[in-house]
This record gives C-alpha cells, structure tokens and sequence, in this order.
C-alpha cells in the first residue's frame, strides 16, 4: 500500500475510510460519532490508558475489543463504537475509576451515561496522589512532550502510583507554565498566583511571576518566559507584553501605517 492510500473499512455499519495512521477515534469523531476519552489530546501521542475509547472491531470470525485510540483500521474491519460489550466496558472502567475518585463530576456522568457497572466498586479510603487524579498520564506527558520539561512523573507501583514531582518535592525543572492543569481531566491539579507567584499546589513548586510592561498584569511566569526566548528567539520587546497588549500594539502600528502618505518616487 502506498502512502497515499485510505483504508476502508466499516464504521457503526456505514462505508468509512482511515487515511495512513489514521486512528478509529480520529476517524469517528470527524463524522460525528462520540467516542468518550479521558487520557486522549490532539496535541499528544496516543497513550490508551483511561480504555474509556474501547470499540469492537470483527475481523471476519475474530471479533475483540481495541482502545480506538491508537488503533489504525485495517482493511475489512467491522468496527462498532457503542455496541452492548461495549457500554458494559465502559460502565465498568468508569464504575472503577469513579470509586477511585467518587468527586470527579466528569466520572459522575460517564457513570450515569452508561449506567452502573455489574460489579459494586466502593470507594477506598486511602488517599493515594492528587485528590482526583485517575492517572490518565496526560499532566505527564504534556509536560514532557508539549513542554519539553519533564517535571513530574510516575512513582511507587500498584496501588500506590501516583503523579509526582521528583523525590515528591519542588523542582526547577517546572517552570510553572500551568499545561498539565489546563489539560487534567479531573479537576485534580491546581495552580494558585498569590503574591507575585504562582504556586504549582499539588507539586509544591513555585515561580516567580512575569507582568506586562505596558498594563503591569502577570501573565505567565519568568521561567515560561526565559523559555520563549530561548526556544523561538523572539524579539524582547514582544515577549513583554501580554496577550492583549500585544494586540493593541499591533492594531496602533497597522493604524499609523494606514496613515503615512505614500513614498515619494525615486525616479
């Protein structure tokens, strides 16, 4: 097969087709089919670990269950997305990981959405981590391969995994730029901006902030913005501004330009 061509193959009984490394997810929600994910963003490589995305794919007698995820269609394929064995996989991992984090209003209404599972998940006691957090690994891995900073991680095994920063303490290496709270699932992470800094509060680091040179509102911290210049040498002057300053700035030049008379000729 050469790179240019799709594969065919059947989607919830209708024709579809999957372009080369194209993923069952990708190709469902483009037609409008909602597949529900929790450790899945566009901007990150499949990771497969919430299994909230299961489908069912038959292959002609071979029917089994695929995290929709990080599964390319092969040609032939029967796939459906919302299935009985299906919804029964997906009450049960949302029933587990609901009785792992009973607060989480998103698990809360997967759970209602695909009923109870069979078997009666009770919560536990022990606080392992952030309250929240159904170790999806997407704070991770944004952090590592959005941001470039590989601040946090995975410690101890089994019941007691948990996100953490190195040695469970601060750490230099974040450089307080908020990703993994913007992209938690759960509500589970928090950054707190007090008292010109922000606080990283489940990973106890903190930051100075960077204000505005022209409206003097902090916008994102020194570290984020040494970064910057490092990584995409723009110019200072730019980098100082916040977002709407930078704006406006740039609305003012297009203005004055706008009215200068045109350049004399040189002839």
């Amino acid at each position: 097969m050469s790179s240019t061509e799709t594969t065919a193959f059947l989607l919830n009984g209708e024709a579809a087709e999957a372009a080369p490394e194209e993923t069952v997810l990708h190709v469902a929600r483009s037609r409008g089919v909602q597949v529900p994910t929790l450790c899945h963003h566009a901007a990150l490589q499949p990771y497969g670990a919430c299994r909230l995305c299961v489908v069912e794919v038959a292959q002609g007698q071979r029917v089994r269950l695929v995290t929709s995820c990080n599964y390319a269609p092969a040609g032939g394929d029967v796939v459906q997305t919302d299935s009985p064995r299906v919804r029964r996989v997906r009450a049960a991992v949302a029933g587990l990981l609901l009785a792992r984090c009973p607060d989480a209003a998103v698990l809360q209404s997967l759970v209602a959405e695909y009923g109870s599972p069979d078997e009666g998940f009770q919560p536990s006691d022990e606080k392992v981590g952030p309250d929240g957090c159904i170790l999806c690994g997407l704070c991770v891995r944004v952090c590592a391969e959005a941001i470039g900073r590989h601040a946090i991680g995975y410690a101890f095994r089994g019941a007691a995994r948990r996100v953490s920063s190195p040695f469970q303490a601060p750490t230099e290496a974040c450089i307080g730029c908020g990703a993994c709270v913007f992209v938690c699932p759960t509500g589970a992470l928090h950054a707190q901006d007090l008292g010109g800094e922000r606080t990283m509060v489940e990973f106890g680091t903190r930051v100075p902030l960077f204000t505005c040179r022209s409206c003097g509102q902090a916008f994102a911290t020194v570290p984020q913005m040494n970064a910057l210049r490092e990584q995409n040498r723009l110019p200072r002057a730019l980098l100082n501004l916040c977002p709407d300053c930078r704006r406006a700035e740039a609305r003012s030049r297009a203005a004055t330009l706008l009215t200068l008379p045109p350049a004399e000729s040189t002839r």
